[in-house]
C-alpha cells in the first residue's frame, strides 16, 4: 500500500489525538502552576509541595492506571457492537470504589511522613498539603474514569477543554488563596492544597454532569464481566505506569547523590523530554481507541493501517526532535538555566537523549496498539525489564565504576527504552499475526 493511502488513517489519529494532547499539556500545566506559585511565595513551601506531590502522585499514577483500562475495554465493546454507553453508571461506581481504596491508603501513609527524615522546616507543610490533597482523589478518579469513558467513544473535546479551564482556575485560586485577596486571608501551603482540591473536584463534577444524561438506561446486564475486564486490562497498565514513574524517580534520586550540577541538569532534561513525549503519548492514546474498535469489530486491516500510520507519524516527529536536539543544544539548555556548567553538561548528553526520544516514540506506538488489543500484561513485563532490570543497574554501574554520572544514567535509560521498543515490536507483530489468523479463519 502506498504511503499516500495512509493519509486517512493519519488524519483520523491526529483529529482524535490533538484534543488529548491539549488535555495532557493541561494536566502538566496545573502542576507547573502550583510549582510556579509556590516558588514565588516561599522556598520552604516549594520544597514541601515537591515532596508531598512525589508521594501523592505515586498513588494517583497507580489509580489512574486502573482507570486507563476503560478505554481499550470499551473500544473493543464498541467494535463488537455491544451497548458500551450503557456502562456509564458502573464506570462512575468503579471510580468511586477506587477513590475510597486509595483515599484509605493515603491516610495510612501520611503518618509515615514523620519518619522519613524530612527537615523540620518543611515537614509540617508537607503533611498539611497531603491531608487536604487526599480529598481530591475523588475528583481526580471521577474525572479520569469519565475522560477514559468518553475517549473510548471518541468524545475528546469537552473533557480536554475543561482541563484548559482548570489550568486558568488553578492559577487564579493559587494566587488568591496563597497570598490572600480581599476578604480571603493568606493561607500559604494550605491555599495551594485547597486550590488543587477545588479544581480537581470541579473537573470531576463538570464531566459527570456533561455525561449525566447517560445515566438514564445505563443499566447493563453483564456488568460483572465489564469490571473483570477492567481489572484484567487496567491492573497491568497501572503496574507499568507505576514502574515507569518509579524508574525515573529512582534515577533522579540516584543522580542526586553526586554533585548538585548533575541533579539540576537531569531535571532540565526530564522537563524537555517529558514535553517532547506529549505528542507521541497522545498518538498512543488515540491509537489504543482506534485499534480497540478495530479489534472488537475484527477489522484486521484497520489494526495494521492505524498502527503503521501512527508509527510513520511518530518517527517523522521523533527525527525532527532529534535534529532539534543536535542543532539547538545550547538554546534548549539556555531556556532553563544561565549556569554555563549545567549548559555544557546538558549539551554533552544530547545525542544520547536524541536516541532515547526515537525509541521512546516507537515503544509508545507499540504500547498503544497492544493496549487496544488488550495485551496489557505484556506492557507490564516490558516496562519491568526495561527500567528496573536494564536502565537503573546500567546507569549505576557506569556512574559508580566508570565515573560516567549523567551520561551513564541516560545511557542506561536509552538502553532500556531501546529494549522496550524492540521487545514490544516483536510482541505486537506476533500478536497481529495470531489475531489475523483468528479473524480470517
Amino acid at each position: 500500500m502506498k504511503l499516500r493511502e495512509y493519509k486517512k488513517y493519519i488524519k483520523d489519529l491526529l483529529v482524535l489525538s490533538f484534543p488529548i494532547l491539549a488535555g495532557n499539556l493541561g494536566q502538566m500545566l496545573i502542576n507547573v502552576g502550583d510549582v510556579y506559585v509556590a516558588g514565588h511565595y516561599n522556598t520552604n513551601v516549594l520544597a514541601a509541595i515537591s515532596v508531598a506531590s512525589a508521594i501523592f502522585m505515586t498513588f494517583i499514577i497507580a489509580g489512574s492506571g486502573l482507570c486507563a483500562g476503560i478505554t481499550p475495554v470499551l473500544s473493543n465493546y464498541r467494535g463488537e457492537r455491544k451497548p458500551s454507553k450503557k456502562l456509564f453508571g458502573i464506570t462512575v461506581l468503579y471510580s468511586i470504589v477506587l477513590s475510597f481504596i486509595f483515599f484509605g491508603l493515603m491516610w495510612l501513609v501520611i503518618p509515615l511522613v514523620y519518619k522519613i527524615g524530612l527537615s523540620n522546616k518543611i515537614i509540617g507543610d508537607t503533611v498539611e498539603y497531603l491531608k487536604i490533597s487526599t480529598y481530591s482523589i475523588f475528583g481526580i478518579f471521577l474525572f479520569t474514569a469519565l475522560k477514559e469513558y468518553l475517549q473510548a467513544h471518541e468524545i475528546v473535546v469537552f473533557p480536554n477543554v475543561m482541563i484548559t479551564l482548570g489550568v486558568i482556575l488553578n492559577l487564579i485560586l493559587n494566587f488568591s488563596l496563597v497570598w490572600g485577596f480581599w476578604i480571603i486571608p493568606e493561607l500559604g501551603t494550605k491555599g495551594l492544597a485547597i486550590a488543587s482540591l477545588s479544581v480537581r473536584t470541579f473537573l470531576g463534577l463538570a464531566v459527570f454532569f456533561y455525561c449525566i444524561r447517560l445515566l438514564k438506561g445505563s443499566v447493563y446486564k453483564n456488568t460483572g464481566k465489564y469490571i473483570k475486564d477492567l481489572i484484567k486490562t487496567g491492573a497491568p497498565i497501572a503496574g507499568a505506569m507505576f514502574i515507569e514513574f518509579l524508574g525515573f524517580n529512582i534515577v533522579a534520586v540516584l543522580v542526586g547523590r553526586y554533585e548538585p550540577i548533575y541533579a539540576a541538569c537531569h531535571n532540565i532534561i526530564i522537563s524537555v523530554t517529558s514535553g517532547v513525549y506529549m505528542l507521541p503519548f497522545s498518538i498512543s492514546n488515540a491509537l489504543s481507541v482506534k485499534v480497540g474498535y478495530a479489534n472488537g469489530a475484527k477489522h484486521i486491516i484497520d489494526i495494521k493501517r492505524y498502527t503503521i500510520s501512527a508509527l510513520i507519524f511518530v518517527l517523522v516527529y521523533a527525527f525532527a526532535a532529534v535534529i532539534a536536539y543536535i542543532l539547538f543544544k545550547e538554546p534548549i539548555m539556555k531556556c532553563f538555566t544561565k549556569d554555563i556548567e549545567v549548559i555544557e553538561l546538558g549539551k554533552s548528553i544530547m545525542t544520547i537523549v536524541a536516541c532515547f526520544t526515537v525509541f521512546d516514540g516507537i515503544q509508545s506506538v507499540c504500547m498503544g496498539a497492544l493496549k487496544g488489543m488488550k495485551q496489557t500484561i505484556q506492557i507490564l513485563i516490558v516496562m519491568f525489564l526495561s527500567y528496573l532490570l536494564i536502565s537503573i543497574p546500567t546507569g549505576l554501574y557506569l556512574a559508580d565504576k566508570h565515573n560516567r554520572i549523567l551520561d551513564g544514567f541516560w545511557f542506561g535509560l536509552a538502553l532500556g527504552i531501546t529494549l522496550a521498543a524492540v521487545t514490544s515490536s516483536i510482541i505486537l507483530i506476533k500478536k497481529y499475526l495470531k489475531t489475523k489468523k483468528e479473524f480470517l479463519s
